[in-house]
């Protein structure tokens, strides 16, 4: 009995670990260098995601959100960044709208942008 206590300690390890021990993705990454250009009719958002921890995101998710003058909301847009993000490390992305406010077109509002989504592996 006492040899299969550690066993099961050491199985249950990994499901432990990702169930109460999960990176949380806006702590580990953060967005900076934001740019943006009007391109014909489109609106081009370029920046850079910075990864601050260890640990390896893929599947991200950039969100820009569109407001006007008084918060309320007009659009918005994301991206879904095919490449991984590893540990210490950077990474571009560039979102496009194709029909963005006419407002963020004559540089009124700025998009809000923020890591919507991803994963990292659990161990």
């Amino acid at each position: 009995m006492w040899l299969i206590l550690p066993i099961l300690i050491l199985g249950f390890y990994p499901l432990v670990k990702m169930t109460f021990f999960k990176p949380v993705i806006s702590e580990d990454l953060s967005i900076s260098e934001v740019e943006t250009k009007v391109v014909d009719d489109s609106l081009v958002i370029i920046g850079l995601i910075t990864n601050s921890s260890g640990n390896e995101w893929s599947g991200v998710s950039v969100e820009a959100e569109f407001y006007d003058a008084s918060g309320k909301f007009l659009d918005e847009a994301s991206d879904y960044l095919r490449t991984e993000i590893a540990g210490k490390a950077k990474e571009h992305f560039k979102i496009t709208l194709r029909t963005p406010p006419e407002a963020a077109l004559k540089g009124e509002i700025q998009p809000k942008l923020k890591v919507s989504g991803g994963h990292t592996s659990p161990f």
